[in-house]
């Protein structure tokens, strides 16, 4: 009789053991839109979904993306609301532990930009504009959440031509990061109200940039290492502002001290 409970009490613990390696061979990761509607008053994106692919057995690149479907009522994703901490909830899905190495998007074709009281259809440039995709080193972990996040670059992604009735295209473009793996700057411009574009320099490269909501409060997340930060107010009665060597370390947010911008003489 001890023997025979010695054995199922192994077995338990084996059987623990079993399921605790299961759990940690898996991860959940969620995707997040965030950005900036820049020079315009808002822009309006329709994401169906994106697709995800990971590496495949034993490290290779041989598995096949997973569409994450938006599981959003309304699957229009509106940039102002996505300034400061604002973000979007694309889809969540479990998947092996490895690491992510494409992301794609899946978008509709309910897109506009809007200026001042005027809104006008936003226009895919071709095809394959509609399902714009990005290459990626994300690592996943098991057993834990990862937030990954897709930055949409207005500046970038939508072009115009002028004339009676101006003609918008877009053509997406976007960068995309983990926040395990990045830090984030945040502040607040003064006067309120002001609107400002945000640019993350490193090394001559912009790699990100945004704008402040209502308040005066910025964000700028997925970075990592020594930046400048350039502001560039929209009104010509302001002087642009420059902040240099700001160090940003992942998981941290550097907080920089309120920053109130000039009158131009």
């Amino acid at each position: 009789m001890k023997n025979k409970k010695i054995f199922i009490l192994a077995l338990l613990v084996l059987s623990l053991g079993c399921s605790e390696t299961g759990e940690r061979s898996t991860a959940l990761v969620n995707v997040f839109l965030i950005g900036t509607p820049g020079l315009f008053d808002e822009v309006g994106i329709e994401i169906l979904g994106v697709e995800v692919k990971t590496t495949g057995t034993r490290g290779q690149d041989n598995s096949d993306a997973v569409f994450i479907p938006n599981p959003q009522v309304n699957q229009q994703a509106r940039l102002s609301s996505l300034v400061n901490t604002g973000q979007y909830l694309v889809g969540r899905a479990e998947f092996l532990v490895g690491a992510i190495i494409e992301l794609t998007l899946r978008l509709g074709n309910d897109n506009f930009v809007q200026v001042g009281t005027q809104t006008s259809s936003l226009n895919f440039r071709d095809d394959s504009s509609r399902n714009p995709a990005i290459t990626v080193s994300i690592p996943l972990d098991g057993g834990i959440s990862h937030d990954v996040f897709i930055d949409f670059n207005t500046l970038n992604s939508i072009t115009f031509t002028t004339g009676a009735e101006p003609v918008f295209t877009l053509d997406p473009k976007f960068r995309a990061f983990a926040s395990l793996d990045t830090g984030e700057i945040s502040g607040i411009i003064r006067p309120q109200g002001l609107k400002c574009l945000l640019l993350a320099i490193q090394n001559s490269d912009t790699l990100a940039n945004t704008t402040q909501d209502a308040r005066g409060n910025f964000l700028i997340r997925g970075l990592e290492g020594e930046f400048t930060l350039s502001i560039l107010p929209f009104s010509n009665g302001f002087l642009a502002d420059t902040i240099q060597n700001i160090i940003v370390e992942p998981r941290q947010r550097t907080q920089l001290e309120e920053i109130t911008l000039r009158t131009n003489p």
